[in-house]
């Protein structure tokens, strides 16, 4: 075991403030005998993590907690006088819905101490399930997202930031222009001409000005197989902290049209009618069969597109070349969403000369 000093020169290493220092080391019925660090995987931010194991006095004393180290210190602006994620964390907290319990926040000297959830992200999860267990895994996620939509939409005992703004055209456009920019032309090297680029941009443009007038509910924006934990029979809610209203299709197609899980169209459509009826029973604004079936294809194709400008922007700018596998699955979600609406064959031959497998 290291000793009380050595551990407390390694927190002190890493920056920690005195508070959160205090915290970790009074842990346990007697306070902590050692406290090792653990990195873990992080994610396309700039966010990096580390778990704390706090080892007690008492034999099998131990407590696991997951330090989320910001890229700087958090500066309130204006109204917003706390981190994001904090402030999401309490407002769905308070709603029921699974997210990590925040046990210190320190995030204006850059940290926030958070509950351990594990290691098994759902994609994970899925590697060696059974397709009944796949399947009851996805009515879950199903399950939570409505619990979200229904719950999390209206206020909360504080003000929630995530209700105080929204999805709109001008937002969706600048994703499929981050697409085009890092995707189309960064990362598979195509010069657009001037009229291919009005082209495009025209598509774009009547693309997000439709699905930006769908309903609006509380939307994660990253509601995926890697944003939910798995642990027992419960499912925990990950790296919800750019969550505002949204599109109420948004995150079922996010979490059905995944880029790292793959479900065929007969599982998406179950799952989509296990949706509709949970919605229809928690009183949400569904539209009918035929228009939420539009509202699902679009929204997860605009989706698709600004995945794949992100893992672009990864790899070209950041040198992050992990998510590149990722595209081929996300190109033929693109695909299949163009394949089964008419209305959208100008736009996937608009894309085609750019995009190889539509």
């Amino acid at each position: 075991m290291t000793s009380k000093a050595s551990d407390s020169a390694r927190l002190h290493a890493l920056g920690l403030p005195e508070g959160l220092i205090d915290f970790l080391t009074r842990q346990g019925p007697s306070g902590a005998s050692s406290v090792r660090t653990v990195p873990l995987a992080g994610d396309a931010s700039d966010r990096k993590y580390l778990r704390l194991i706090v080892e007690g006095r008492g034999e099998g004393d131990q407590e696991s907690y997951v330090l989320m180290q910001l890229s700087s210190p958090w500066v309130p602006e204006g109204s917003r006088r706390e981190l994001p994620f904090v402030n999401v964390a309490r407002h769905l907290s308070e709603k029921g819905i699974p997210v990590p319990r925040v046990f210190f926040d320190a995030s204006e000297q850059g940290f926030v101490l958070l509950e351990d959830v594990g290691n098994v992200t759902l994609e994970r999860h899925l590697e060696r399930a059974s397709l009944r267990e796949r399947r009851r895994r996805y009515e879950s996620a199903v399950e939570i997202l409505v619990r979200i939509q229904s719950e999390a939409s209206t206020g909360s005992s504080r003000p929630c930031y995530a209700l105080s703004y929204s999805f709109d055209s001008e937002t969706f456009f600048r994703e499929l222009c981050f697409f085009r920019e890092h995707a189309l032309e960064g990362l598979w090297g195509h010069a657009l001409s001037t009229d291919g680029r009005t082209e495009l941009d025209e598509h774009f443009q009547r693309l997000c000005a439709e699905i930006a007038g769908y309903p609006k509910v509380f939307t994660h924006q990253d509601y995926h197989a890697r944003n939910l934990m798995v642990q027992a029979d419960c499912m925990t809610l990950l790296d919800f902290q750019d969550a505002r209203l949204g599109p109420i299709t948004y995150d079922l197609a996010s979490l059905l049209r995944d880029s790292y899980v793959s479900l065929a169209l007969e599982e998406q459509e179950v799952l989509i009618g296990h949706y509709r009826e949970l919605a229809r029973r928690a009183g949400l604004n569904c539209p009918n069969p035929d228009e939420f079936q539009r509202a699902f294809l679009r929204t997860g194709l605009q989706r698709n597109m600004k995945a794949i400008g992100t893992f672009a922007y990864q790899a070209v700018v950041k040198g992050v070349d992990r998510y590149l596998p990722s595209i081929p699955n996300t190109v033929d979600s693109i695909r299949s969403a163009l394949e089964k609406d008419a209305e959208l064959a100008p736009f996937q031959q608009a894309l085609q000369p750019y995009v190889e497998g539509l």
